[in-house]
């Protein structure tokens, strides 16, 4: 009998780490649809459904039998409309011709990585981070480049942080704004004077803006429209449907640049996904287009759960939390409770099993020691979760 040899896979697969957050989602919803009441703060996504008006557009692409493929990069009225939003909401300057319709925004970030880095490139990026950063910086063959930011200054990035790591081999600054998981921001003076660090480098700005239009203050347009003008081609965004317009099962990204590199990206793409799912493009045509007053609702009430869960943390003896400036994240530094040698990975499993609420260990985001926990659900979960977060830590006071 023939000996079965092990299966061997590409080596890039075992350089790969499987996203954290979403085995912490699937975890909580295994144990929700057994019918265990789970509180969960994992979620990175709108609780909120899509707004009736955008479902409505993606029903009548159905009806309407919009089912075939559309151009490789996109429908060019979305494109357009891609670039006027931006023009409207921040003064940029793009052009329909600057924008490449995407499977989400992971797949606009892809695009860029896969059309710019080779190996031996360093990509810069502020922690803590999104995991998918440097996992996709890796795929690419570059090397991430992590730049530490402080949690006594709000983990906001800052261009005497950031200069000390730029080198002949930085290809990429990657700025994420509103951050994932700090929900921090920036100001205007500081965005100058992170684009003024590479102007006279071979290196690109890129600005991962997913939750710009979640921020609880206006979005410093004027400093990036300075960013722009000083860097041209040179300055890159990244963006998506998802969380802004609750459409995170839509699929919908785009990535922002220079007609060289959209159509480089729109080379890769013709051989990985080929365009968007077309009814989500119609669906997210009618997102940037109509009336932004939903966006408005869904960041009003953002707020308010921002602060009253911020609020019910800060009960907690020894835990420092600070408020963000956007997205649906709060950061709180539990680092007080950890036992010797324990990690947030196993704090949060026994909060799971404990107490039954779903949280993101900090482990994930490249800073141990802090937790991340959306309110991205119901103030009624919100309530429910800070008593059995108040319960656990109370516990742990005890033991």
């Amino acid at each position: 009998m023939t000996e079965v040899k092990s299966l061997r896979l590409a080596s890039r697969v075992g350089q790969i780490q499987p996203s954290p957050t979403m085995a912490v989602m699937a975890e909580a919803m295994r144990l929700k649809a057994e019918g265990v009441d789970v509180v969960d703060f994992s979620a990175g996504q709108p609780d909120f459904p899509t707004p009736e008006h955008i479902k409505l557009s993606g029903e009548k692409a159905i009806a309407d039998n919009f089912t075939r493929y559309t151009p490789n990069a996109g429908m060019p009225e979305l494109r357009q409309a891609v670039a006027d939003r931006y023009r409207m909401d921040y003064g940029l300057d793009f052009g329909g011709s600057n924008v490449i319709i995407t499977s989400g925004g992971k797949h606009a970030l892809l695009n860029l990585m896969l059309a710019l880095v080779d190996p031996g490139d360093e990509v810069v990026i502020p922690t803590p981070y999104w995991g998918t950063f440097s996992e996709q910086v890796s795929l690419a063959g570059g090397e991430a480049v992590f730049v530490a930011t402080s949690e006594d200054d709000g983990f906001r990035m800052t261009a005497d942080v950031i200069e000390p790591a730029l080198t002949e081999r930085t290809r990429i600054l990657l700025i994420n704004f509103p951050a994932n998981p700090t929900g921090a921001v920036i100001g205007d003076e500081e965005i100058r004077a992170i684009g003024d660090l590479i102007e006279d480098r071979d290196a690109f700005f890129l600005w991962d803006d997913t939750y710009a239009r979640l921020m609880f203050e206006p979005a410093p347009g004027a400093a990036f429209q300075y960013v722009q003008q000083k860097l041209g081609e040179r300055f890159m965004i990244a963006g998506t449907a998802s969380k802004a317009y609750a459409m995170t099962g839509w699929r919908i990204g785009w990535t922002m640049a220079s007609e060289t590199i959209i159509k480089a990206c729109g080379s890769l793409q013709s051989q990985m996904t080929s365009n968007a799912c077309s009814i989500s493009q119609k669906a997210a045509l009618t997102a940037l287009k109509s009336d932004q007053a939903p966006l408005a609702e869904m960041v009003a009430e953002y707020l308010w759960r921002a602060k009253r869960l911020r609020e019910g943390l800060l009960e907690i003896p020894h835990l420092r939390c600070g408020m963000p400036g956007g997205g649906f994240y709060l950061f709180p530094n539990v680092s007080h409770y950890l036992r010797p040698n324990e990690t947030t990975t196993e704090l949060s499993a026994e909060l799971l099993d404990e107490v039954r609420v779903a949280v993101v260990p900090g482990t994930a985001f490249g800073c141990d020691g802090h937790l991340r926990i959306s309110f991205a659900c119901s103030r009624q979960l919100i309530e429910e979760g800070i008593r059995r977060v108040k319960r656990f830590f109370a516990a742990r006071a005890d033991s």
